[in-house]
C-alpha cells in the first residue's frame, strides 16, 4: 500500500529535505532486555562522562529541524516516558505542528497518561509486546509485571482512539509466544509488526546473555510469521514473488551487478535522520556512517547538508554487489555494519539466514502444491 508519507518521502529525498527525524531522548529504561542495542543505566552514563540533553535543548533543535522542512518526529529511547519532562517536551512539539509518534514498552502509560495524550494525540504509539505472559517478561525484560501493564496500555490506547501499533522482537526466550502476539493483534484489530532478526548491540558492550536466534531459526521463524499473518493465497504469492527475483538477477548477470556502485537506498540520510541521546546525529540509529555530526553545537542545516551529501556519494555493499540473492536478502547497510563493523563486507549471519529463507520458501511451496494435488 502506497501512503501519502511514502510520496512525501520520495519528493523529500529528491530535494534533499530532512522530512522525518528521530529524537532518541535517553538510553535509560525500566526494562533490561536481552536483545536491546542501546540500553544504559544512569550510572553508566555518569561513568562515561555524559549527560542527557535538557528537554529545552531538544526544543531548540526541533525548531531548527522544522525550519529545514522536518514534519515527522519519532520520540524514542530507552523508554521515553522515563525521560525528565517528557510530557512538557511532547506538548511543545505537538504545538509546533510536528506529526509525532512514540516508541514505548507501554508499562508507564496509565489512565492519566492516556488522558493527556488524548488532548494532543500522536499519529501513532508503537508499543513493544515482548511475550504472552508474566513468565516471559520476567525472562526477557527482568520485569514480570511488564506484561499486564503493556497489555493494559495497548487496550486503553485503542479504546481512547489513539493509534497504536504492536511491535514484537522475537528471540529464543519468547519464540513460543509469537503466534499469540500475532493473534492478539488480529483479535483487537491492531497492526502488528514482528521481527525475527535482532541487531547485535551497537551502542553498548556485548553481554554474555545477549540473545537472538541462529540464522537458521531466524529464517524459519520469519516464514512462520508470514504464514500466520497473511491469508494463505497471499502467503503463497509472497514467497513466489521473492523467489522470482532470483531468476531475474541471474538473467541480469553478476558482472553487471558488480560494475555498478551502490549507495544507501533507504530513507536514512536521504529524507530522514537520527539524533541520539548524547547529541550525535547520523543517518540511522544503528549506523555511525558515513558521518556523525553534533547538531547541538553546529547548525542543523550544516549537519544535514553534509550527512545527506555523503550518503549519496559514498558507495556501500561492495561485498554484496555480485550476489544474486540481494532482492531476498535486501542487504541493509546498518545490518552489515552491526554484524561486521563494515558497510562493505558480507555478513555470514545474513547470508546463512537468506539461504535458509530460500530453502524454506521452496519447501513451503512444495507442501502447498502437494496439498493441492491431493485435493
Amino acid at each position: 500500500m502506497y501512503l501519502v508519507s511514502d510520496y512525501l518521502h520520495k519528493k523529500a529525498s529528491k530535494n534533499k529535505i530532512p522530512l522525518s527525524g528521530c529524537f532518541e531522548l535517553s538510553p535509560v529504561c525500566n526494562f533490561s532486555c536481552k536483545m536491546c542495542y542501546v540500553r544504559k543505566t544512569p550510572e553508566q552514563i555518569a561513568v562515561d562522562g555524559k549527560r542527557l540533553k535538557d528537554w529545552r535543548e531538544w526544543l531548540v533543535l526541533a525548531e531548527e529541524c522544522r525550519n529545514e522542512g522536518t514534519l515527522y518526529l519519532l520520540l524514542t529511547g530507552g523508554e521515553p516516558f522515563i525521560y525528565p519532562h517528557f510530557k512538557e517536551l511532547y506538548r511543545e512539539l505537538h504545538d509546533m505542528a510536528f506529526v509525532l509518534s512514540i516508541n514505548s514498552n507501554g508499562t508507564l502509560i496509565d489512565e492519566k497518561t492516556v488522558d493527556w495524550l488524548k488532548q494532543a494525540s500522536p499519529s501513532r504509539i508503537n508499543v513493544t509486546l515482548y511475550g504472552a505472559s508474566r513468565e516471559t517478561y520476567g525472562k526477557i525484560c527482568r520485569n514480570p509485571d511488564g506484561y499486564d501493564r503493556a497489555v493494559k496500555a495497548i487496550l486503553m490506547l485503542k479504546e481512547a482512539g489513539i493509534p497504536v501499533v504492536i511491535n514484537a522482537s522475537m528471540i529464543p526466550e519468547n519464540a513460543s509466544d509469537m503466534k499469540y502476539i500475532i493473534d492478539f493483534g488480529k483479535e483487537h484489530g491492531i497492526n502488528t509488526r514482528v521481527s525475527t532478526y535482532m541487531f547485535p548491540p551497537t551502542k553498548r558492550k556485548k553481554e554474555d546473555d545477549d540473545s537472538r536466534f541462529s540464522p537458521e531459526v531466524a529464517a524459519k521463524m520469519n516464514i512462520d510469521r508470514l504464514r500466520w499473518q497473511l491469508p494463505e493465497k497471499q502467503f503463497e504469492m509472497n514467497m513466489r514473488t521473492q523467489l522470482d527475483t532470483l531468476k531475474k538477477e541471474k538473467d541480469i548477470g553478476s558482472e553487471d551487478w558488480g560494475s555498478q556502485d551502490q549507495y544507501m537506498r533507504c530513507r536514512a540520510g536521504r529524507s530522514s535522520f537520527w539524533v541520539s541521546w548524547d547529541g550525535s546525529m547520523s543517518a540511522c540509529g544503528i549506523l555511525p556512517f558515513p558521518v556523525v555530526k553534533d547538531p547541538f553545537h553546529t547548525p542543523f542545516s550544516e549537519c544535514w547538508k553534509e550527512l545527506t551529501d555523503k550518503v549519496r556519494t559514498t558507495p556501500v555493499l561492495k561485498g554484496c554487489a555480485a550476489c544474486g540473492k540481494k532482492e531476498i536478502c535486501n542487504p541493509c547497510v546498518a545490518m552489515l555494519y552491526s554484524e561486521t563493523s563494515s558497510v562493505d563486507k558480507k555478513a555470514p549471519y545474513i547470508c546463512r539466514m537468506t539461504d535458509c529463507t530460500i530453502k524454506g520458501f521452496r519447501n513451503e511451496l512444495r507442501r502447498i502444491e502437494e496439498k493441492t494435488d491431493e485435493q
